[in-house]
């Protein structure tokens, strides 16, 4: 039987594809009752992802977790702009993890400008845009994810946790509905959890747009990261309250 955050995720893309989801079919299709989907659909609708409706739910405007593709192109020169104000954190000869996201592959970008580095990643463009740079590059093995173009799953995690690394930069989706930085896919968020835990420093780089969206799983308390790095455009009083909790690097 699936994990209960597994068969919400199943849900969600589900909504995502077809646009409405029924509780009598999910029920048979997870072989759980009825009262266990309700269960799932009122979790979904609190984390502003559907609205439920009599007998199933409909996916909320605006609730879809975008392609790679698509998210690249949004918000592009903050995401540089990010990307830059990272690069100043990076010291000479470092080992870093750089994570899934359309702001780290910015970072790689400059990256590949450079040598010397150690720098693994779970995210195929960034290994894509660093591989004829004079790096060292590695990528994790695992299980590929189209939506993210990742990999995840026991592999990619098994990989991560035999190395320890200088620094790493985290990508985030929005968080205004969690207590830290965030990602619309569990799979991705439990990825990002053992990245954590195996660099000495923690950077998360979020555009100015992510303070005021929502998303679904929590990747880990701000307290566990060392710096949100965002640009100076986002709102004051939510850098200023998130400062009480972790460091904010604005450019």
């Amino acid at each position: 039987m699936l994990l209960m955050e597994e068969r919400r995720e199943l849900i969600l893309e589900e909504l995502i594809t077809e646009g409405t989801v029924y509780v009598g079919e999910l029920a048979k299709k997870y072989s759980v009752t009825y009262e266990t989907i309700r269960k799932d659909l009122t979790y979904l609708e609190k984390k502003g992802l559907l609205v439920k409706s009599h007998g199933g739910a409909t996916l909320k405007q605006n609730a879809v977790e975008h392609s790679f593709q698509v998210r690249q192109e949004e918000n592009t020169s903050a995401k540089k702009a990010i990307a830059k104000k990272a690069m100043e954190l990076i010291p000479e000869n470092s080992s870093i993890i750089i994570g899934t996201g359309s702001t780290t592959v910015e970072l790689a970008k400059l990256l590949s400008l450079k040598s010397g580095f150690k720098i693994f990643t779970d995210s195929l463009p960034v290994a894509t845009i660093l591989i004829k740079s004079n790096n060292q590059v590695f990528l994790f093995g695992g299980e590929l994810r189209e939506r993210s173009s990742s990999v995840f799953g026991g592999w990619t995690v098994t990989m991560i946790n035999q190395i320890q690394v200088d620094l790493c930069f985290l990508g985030t989706d929005g968080f205004s509905n969690l207590s830290g930085p965030s990602s619309p896919s569990s799979s991705d968020a439990y990825v990002d959890q053992a990245i954590i835990a195996h660099s000495d420093k923690r950077y998360v780089l979020g555009d100015y747009t992510k303070f005021n969206r929502k998303s679904l799983y929590k990747i880990c308390e701000w307290s566990d990261i060392t710096a949100l790095i965002t640009n100076k455009e986002a709102d004051q009083q939510s850098i200023s309250n998130l400062e009480k909790f972790t460091s904010v690097i604005t450019c």
